[in-house]
């Protein structure tokens, strides 16, 4: 019986060693996720907000600058982020402020985990609507790093479906402008062809009138004396005695039934 309680209580205290793991565990976690809203919502939001605004604040063309130089913006401006990234997201802000218009109110921000990294999604008022602003951090409280940045413009129902409409509008367009100029690209296949074809049949016809001059000669050329008779017969019928003035263009048998 004292085996069976000494069990017991040790799979008690063990269950109360985990249980006591897992809260600390929760905490930390829930450190890291508030870590990482607060560097979202109080520096990069605001920092890429405000070189989207003037590019040329830093003195400098970014377009100039490697990467690593880059790199120094963000670590001034109180976080970390490596330059290739750090020029995405400033592209990905100026591009949603030229829909959008500047960010009015920064709002409450949303954490997620995911695996080694901290998703922070943070809903902005602009000028003109409104944005969803995705930070990407890395699920460190230590050394956080920014890994990804952007600015998602919001769309109304109406924007929409004009977007759509003009997409669908695009898309039939350039569908039939191919289908015509298909149409007359086959057309002129079309002339070339019965071009070609008529040629040929002239050329044809013109060889076939050619050969039967050639039969034609050379049927008179071998029956000279018969059409010298003819010829002769023809004038003394006629009663001239002359038959230069008579030509014979062939001579053919006539079947007698």
């Amino acid at each position: 019986m004292k085996k069976i309680r000494i069990v017991l209580i040790s799979a008690l205290m063990m269950i109360a060693l985990c249980a006591c793991g897992e809260t600390e565990q929760s905490q930390i976690q829930q450190r890291r996720c508030q870590n990482a809203a607060d560097i979202a919502t109080a520096y990069i939001i605001p920092t890429l907000q405000e070189l989207s605004a003037d590019p040329g604040a830093l003195g400098v063309d970014m377009s100039d600058l490697t990467y690593n130089e880059i790199s120094v913006i963000p670590e001034s401006a109180g976080f970390t982020c490596d330059g290739y990234v750090f020029s995405n997201a400033l592209t990905s802000f100026i591009k949603g402020r030229e829909e959008a218009g500047e960010i009015i109110e920064i709002g409450e921000a949303k954490t997620t985990v995911d695996g080694n990294d901290i998703i922070v999604n943070v809903e902005c008022k602009c000028e003109k609507g409104s944005a969803d602003v995705e930070v990407i951090i890395n699920n460190d409280l230590i050394n956080p790093e920014m890994k990804s940045a952007a600015f998602n413009t919001r769309y109304t129902l109406g924007e929409k479906m004009s977007k759509a409409g003009l997409n669908t509008v695009i898309g039939m367009g350039t569908v039939f402008i191919m289908l015509i100029l298909i149409s007359f690209i086959i057309s002129l296949f079309g002339l070339f062809s019965k071009g070609g074809v008529k040629k040929e049949v002239k050329t044809s016809v013109d060889r076939a009138v050619e050969q039967i001059e050639k039969n034609e000669t050379a049927e008179l050329a071998s029956n000279a004396e018969l059409v010298a008779v003819i010829a002769a017969a023809i004038a003394a019928y006629e009663r001239s005695g002359d038959a230069s003035g008579f030509v014979v263009r062939s001579v053919r048998k006539i079947k007698r039934q």
